[in-house]
C-alpha cells in the first residue's frame, strides 16, 4: 500500500514520526509521505534512513493551510518530494507557527464567555504546531468542560463535532488569521522547494457546500500540479456519512493533464475522538494509490 498524506504528533497526529513509520510497516504500507501541517519538524536527519531500515520508502512532504484569494475558501496544499531544508519554506513555516499562537489566544478569548476553558499555555509550551484539532481536543478532554459539554451535546462530543460547531467560519469562536497564507503563494513556495503541489482533499470543500465547478476553477487558477483525488471524506455534520468524489476529481485531473495523488489524511486510530476516517494506506477503503501515481509525481519534481 501507498499513502501520500499522513500526520504525526509534530502537528495534529497521535504518533511520533518513527512510530508512524513502524505502524505503516506493520500495516503493509511500503511508500509513505508525512505531510504535517505547516511544519517539516518530523524530518530529523536520520528519519529517511530509519524508514528505509523499516522497509518503508519515505517521501518528504508538508501540508500548508491557505486561503484562496478570490473565493476566500480554506484550501490545504500538500507538497511532495520537497527539500525540507529549503530556507524559504522554513521561513514560511516559522511565520505560520507564530500566527497559530496568536490564533489560539484569540480563540480562547471567544470560548471563555461561552463557558469553555482552553488550556492555551499547555498547548503553546508543548512546542506542537497548534491546529484547530489541538484546540478541539483540549476542550473535549478537559474535565473542566465536561458538564458544559454534556449540557450542550448530552454527551462528550467528537473533537471534530466541536470544531465544526464552534471554530470554523460562521461559528461563534471562528478566528480569521491576520496572516493568512495565499494558496498561490504556497504553490509557489513548494515549487521553489523542488516539490510538487497537490490540492489536498478537494472533495472536503465540496462536501462543505463549495460548488464543484468553482473548486475545479480554483485548482487551475492557482497553478496546482495535481489533485488529491484518491481520498474519502466523512461528513461530521451528517452522522459521519461517507462522501466520495474519487471518480469526479480523477476525471477532472485527467481532462486537464494534472497529476493524481492520494492518501488517507491519517492522524489516529482513535475512532472515539476522530469518528469514521480512512486507515493508513486507505486500508479500509476500496481505493488504492498505485505505483504509477508515485512515479508520475516523482518525475514532475524538480
Amino acid at each position: 500500500m501507498i499513502d501520500l498524506h499522513t500526520h504525526t504528533n509534530c502537528s495534529d497526529g497521535d504518533y511520533s514520526p518513527r512510530d508512524l513509520i513502524k505502524l505503516a510497516r506493520s500495516r503493509g504500507v511500503k511508500i509513505l509521505s508525512i505531510t504535517d501541517h505547516d511544519t517539516v519538524k518530523a524530518y530529523e536527519p536520520d528519519l529517511i534512513k530509519f524508514a528505509k531500515y523499516n522497509d518503508v520508502k519515505l517521501i518528504p512532504g508538508i501540508e500548508l493551510s491557505t486561503v484562496d484569494e478570490l473565493t476566500k475558501q480554506k484550501i490545504h496544499v500538500v507538497g511532495l518530494f520537497i527539500d525540507t531544508k529549503n530556507k524559504e519554506l522554513l521561513s514560511l513555516c516559522e511565520d505560520l507557527r507564530r500566527a497559530r499562537i496568536k490564533m489560539v489566544v484569540k480563540i480562547q478569548e471567544l470560548l471563555l464567555p461561552l463557558g469553555f476553558a482552553v488550556r492555551t499555555k499547555k498547548m503553546i509550551d508543548s512546542g506542537a504546531l497548534i491546529t484547530k484539532f489541538h484546540i478541539g481536543h483540549d476542550v473535549v478532554t478537559n474535565p473542566e468542560n465536561h458538564q458544559k459539554l454534556i449540557n450542550v451535546y448530552k454527551k462528550i462530543p467528537l473533537h471534530g463535532t466541536f470544531i465544526e460547531d464552534y471554530l470554523i467560519i460562521g461559528k461563534p469562536a471562528f478566528v480569521k488569521s491576520d496572516e493568512s497564507l495565499k494558496t498561490s503563494k504556497a504553490v509557489d513556495v513548494i515549487k521553489k522547494a523542488s516539490g510538487v503541489s497537490i490540492c489536498a482533499h478537494p472533495s472536503f470543500n465540496v462536501m462543505r457546500g463549495f460548488e464543484f465547478g468553482l473548486m475545479k476553477n480554483l485548482i487551475i487558477r492557482n497553478g496546482f500540479d495535481g489533485v488529491e483525488s484518491i481520498n474519502v471524506q466523512y461528513n461530521k455534520s451528517d452522522n459521519d456519512k461517507m462522501f466520495d468524489m474519487v471518480k469526479e476529481f480523477s476525471d477532472f485531473a485527467k481532462e486537464h493533464e494534472l497529476l493524481i495523488s492520494g492518501g488517507s489524511d491519517y492522524h489516529s486510530d482513535n475512532i472515539k475522538l476522530w469518528g469514521n476516517h480512512s486507515d493508513i494506506g486507505l486500508a479500509n477503503e476500496k481505493y488504492r494509490v498505485s505505483m504509477d501515481v508515485v512515479d508520475r509525481i516523482s518525475s514532475a519534481s524538480s
